[in-house]
């Protein structure tokens, strides 16, 4: 590892112990910054940490379930405590494992809809919350990159919870920037495409009937990589994007620019789909 634009930096990045996190994580190490890794699994925490030391980075893992406050908090306090410091937070955690409760919302218990909120909005206040006052303590300004998706800026059919986490969070990221500047902290959202993480549920999608196909060809011919991720994350921490305050990226492989994407819709049982007839052409 050589030192790079992140030098020296102390980064916070969310549900880093695997996938798109684990990579950013990475990359942030190899450009010089100081690397807090959070997750629930201490094992693969501690083995992101070792390798990011074994190719001569800095990295420590503190567990935390990013829908407990007081561990929320704790990274942050843990991070300045080591390292005095707080430059950089990557809002990355969500899970992915709570899928099953979301659908269309006449389908959605008012229970599914509170955990999935929990644990892919409420995170990312709570994360922000804890990040900026962090930047603002140490007074030397700041950057956030939350973690969005397509369901937040277009429709997503059978995610209506999900796809409102999302679309919050792009609207938290504009408030955010607007607000925290005046302390010299700026905010940015990436808003990913299709993401092959290596998790069962993304091999599962994948190798569905005929979709893995669809979903390729709907992202211009390839999904993504972690990595892909990554770098576009290390950017926004870094000062060569010092101007680059409360943008939305689509890092989707040009999917955004595509016509929606035909995918395997199933209909609310005892309800059939029906369709309109189309309306004749006035005379």
């Amino acid at each position: 590892m050589s030192s790079g634009r992140l030098s020296d930096r102390v980064i916070v990045v969310t549900g880093s112990t695997r996938g798109v996190g684990r990579a950013i994580a990475q990359r942030c190490a190899s450009e010089g910054a100081r690397v807090v890794i959070t997750g629930r699994t201490v094992e693969r925490g501690e083995g992101v940490v070792a390798e990011i030391e074994a190719a001569g980075g800095q990295a420590v893992f503190v567990k935390a379930d990013i829908t407990v406050e007081d561990e929320l908090k704790a990274v942050f306090d843990q991070a300045v405590a080591r390292w005095g410091r707080m430059d950089g937070v990557v809002c990355n955690a969500a899970n992915l494992d709570l899928g099953a409760l979301d659908g269309p919302v006449t389908e959605i218990t008012l229970d599914g809809w509170n955990k999935l909120v929990a644990a892919d909005l409420t995170s990312v206040f709570l994360t922000c919350k804890y990040a900026i006052k962090a930047m603002m303590d140490a007074g030397a300004g700041g950057a956030v990159v939350m973690i969005g998706s397509l369901a937040g800026i277009r429709g997503n059919i059978g995610h209506d919870a999900y796809s409102a986490c999302k679309g919050g969070i792009v609207a938290l990221n504009r408030a955010v920037a607007a607000y925290y500047a005046r302390y010299g902290i700026r905010s940015n959202c990436l808003s990913l495409g299709f993401v092959d993480s290596g998790s069962d549920r993304v091999q599962l999608v994948l190798q569905a009937s005929g979709y893995g196909e669809k979903l390729v060809d709907f992202h211009l011919g390839s999904h993504g990589r972690p990595e892909d991720m990554a770098g576009i994350a290390a950017l926004l921490l870094s000062d060569d994007a010092k101007y680059i305050n409360g943008a939305d990226i689509p890092v989707d492989g040009g999917a955004s620019a595509a016509s929606h994407m035909p995918r395997n819709v199933y209909d609310i049982p005892g309800y059939p789909a029906t369709r309109m007839a189309p309306r004749p052409r006035p005379a």
